[in-house]
């Protein structure tokens, strides 16, 4: 049996965002110098995901709160592996990261599913 062709899905998923998606932004904060004096830079890395309500079945009796977005993070283009700490901009408005978890089957990340909160 032909192993499946994780990097095929990506291409799949890279496309499908981009064309039913949206671009944006992940904002990346950085602390520079001394501890008494740090000096905070920010740098934005293009994008392309899709923004999606979360599901009124997922929010009773979870730590989904209303107003929480479910995002769909394209590989495509991004220099950066997304963490908790980054924000996504998402029609110019910042959102923090919730949660992240790669969609990564056979060790190839696909696409990022992230839950955001404003």
């Amino acid at each position: 049996m032909a192993a499946f062709d994780y990097d095929r899905a990506r291409a799949t998923a890279e496309r499908l965002i981009a064309k039913f998606g949206q671009k944006g932004s992940v904002r990346r904060i950085r602390s520079a110098g001394p501890d008494y004096d740090p000096v905070q830079t920010s740098e934005d890395f293009l994008c392309s995901f899709v923004d999606l309500d979360q599901s009124q079945a997922h929010i009773a009796d979870t730590l989904i709160q209303r107003g929480d977005r479910m995002v769909y993070l394209s590989t495509e283009g991004l220099s950066i592996t997304p963490i908790l700490a980054d924000k996504v901009l998402i029609g110019g408005a910042e959102h923090a990261i919730v949660d992240i978890q790669p969609l990564s089957p056979g060790g190839t990340v696909v696409f990022w599913q992230m839950q955001v909160r404003r």
